[in-house]
């Protein structure tokens, strides 16, 4: 969740919890008067539980400003689990409350008391449950909106004081009509009640102390992770929550030769996908190496990289025989090192690979230069332009070729170097065009001993 849209939902819960508090004050005042006037231990009760839930709205509102506040040095999940707590307080003075309650419509059931239940009780009382149902579905909407489980709480609790209040209109009007245990009854209808929605509310909130993760929220991430290009698969996942926030810890396998790059992109991905998948999530994403598919080049690769040569060894080629493999390699090593240091290090090479595949017959290494630091030159095609015109011309003596357009020439401080292009039909094989062009190069090489190197670049010929 972005800071703005983290600052967005702490104003918006807090105006709703503000607004929740007001309501529940008024409500508070007025079925305690009335209970208090009447006697009726039903009405109290319903009187009580709306005073604890001033308590209790006043703390809700202190969590929902407190969890808003951005991660800090000691807490680095943020302060959003304030609000469990909250609920889980709350949910513990309702038990307690609903306890006393209990005791008292039990004493009455037993001695028995009467209960005055003048108009104005039922009055107030029947509009205590218009009130309820309306702010209920407010706090409803408001939790839903801003993740919030202490206004999802206190929307529990208020729907508990508009069923508490329909046992009360029922018990006082049973008492109305003669019937005065109908009043202690009620209170226990409240009691049970609150004691039903303090244990969702309570054990709501231990689920997320506890870190226990809600239905189908791994299965979720587990599966937008494995849909990032190049993870192979996902060992490991941890979520657990905070608040409105969920946080994510996601192990990946990737490909063990992938650069560091590459590394980044797919945790970027990871964490876009996951919060598409699960809207308001924080992943971390750790990278492990696979080996999951890889062939012997792949392996070979890998042996390389682990002597830091992974982009110096290329042109791999991988032969079965009988009595084994036969893998045969370039790798380039400075111009400047002696033979005896190369020698060295194609050695090591070798062990790497030899430790990486087995039933190895031969291991053979061709030793070359790095490419030269870029170097100066100019270009001179016009000055050869009968060289120009020649190799133009053997390029099209090599199938598929079919033609060549162009024949660029760079004079450089170390001779010159050739860049061709060239055509073939579109359904041209790759394999046959590289074939023709080491052609064309050899060709080249042996004719013009100045020529350095040569880059051959094809396109599909134009149809008409």
């Amino acid at each position: 969740m972005t800071d703005s849209a983290t600052k967005e939902r702490q104003r918006g819960a807090t105006r709703v919890a503000v607004s929740s508090l007001a309501w529940i004050a008024l409500l508070a005042a007025a079925k305690t008067t009335v209970g208090v006037l009447t006697g009726s231990v039903a009405v109290l009760g319903d009187g009580l539980h709306s005073v604890l839930d001033v308590v209790v709205a006043g703390v809700t509102l202190f969590a929902v400003r407190l969890s808003g506040k951005p991660p800090d040095r000691e807490h680095p999940f943020g302060h959003g689990r304030v609000e469990n707590l909250a609920a889980l307080g709350e949910a513990a003075v309702m038990f307690i409350v609903g306890a006393g309650v209990a005791a008292e419509a039990v004493r009455r059931i037993v001695s028995g008391s009467d209960v005055r239940a003048p108009v104005y009780a039922i009055v107030v009382t029947a509009a205590a449950l218009l009130i309820g149902a309306w702010r209920a579905g407010v706090l409803r909407r408001a939790a839903a909106r801003y993740v919030s489980p202490a206004l999802e709480a206190d929307a529990l609790n208020v729907t508990a004081d508009v069923g508490e209040s329909v046992a009360v209109l029922i018990g006082l009007g049973a008492a109305r009509f003669g019937f005065p245990a109908g009043d202690p009854i009620a209170a226990l209808i409240v009691v049970l009640t609150m004691w039903v929605m303090a244990g969702r509310i309570g054990w709501s909130a231990i689920n997320v102390l506890m870190d226990r993760v809600p239905l189908g929220v791994s299965d979720r991430i587990a599966a937008a992770a494995r849909s990032v290009g190049g993870v192979v698969d996902v060992p490991e996942l941890r979520v657990r929550q905070s608040g409105p926030d969920t946080h994510a810890e996601v192990t990946v396998t990737v490909g063990r030769t992938s650069s560091v790059e590459r590394s980044h992109d797919i945790t970027e991905g990871v964490e876009a996908a996951v919060a598409e998948a699960v809207p308001g999530t924080k992943t971390t994403v750790h990278v492990e190496p696979s080996t999951h598919g890889e062939d012997v080049v792949a392996r070979t690769f890998a042996a390389a990289n682990r002597l830091g040569l992974a982009d110096q060894v290329h042109n791999v080629l991988a032969i079965r025989h009988p009595e084994g493999l036969w893998l045969m390699l370039h790798a380039k090593v400075p111009a400047s090192t002696p033979l005896a240091d190369a020698h060295a290090i194609t050695d090591e090479l070798e062990l790497q690979i030899r430790s990486e595949i087995g039933g190895l017959a031969r291991v053979e290494i061709h030793v070359e230069p790095h490419e030269p630091p870029m170097m100066r030159g100019r270009e001179v095609g016009a000055e050869r332009a009968d060289m120009v015109r020649d190799i133009q011309s053997i390029a099209r003596r090599h199938e598929p070729i079919t033609g060549c357009h162009e024949v660029a020439v760079s004079q450089a401080e170390d001779g010159l170097h050739l860049v061709l292009h060239c055509e073939a039909l579109p359904r041209a094989r790759i394999g046959e065009i590289h074939d023709a062009s080491l052609r064309v190069e050899d060709e080249i090489h042996r004719k013009y001993e100045d020529v350095r190197s040569i880059t051959v670049h094809f396109e599909p010929q134009a149809l008409s």
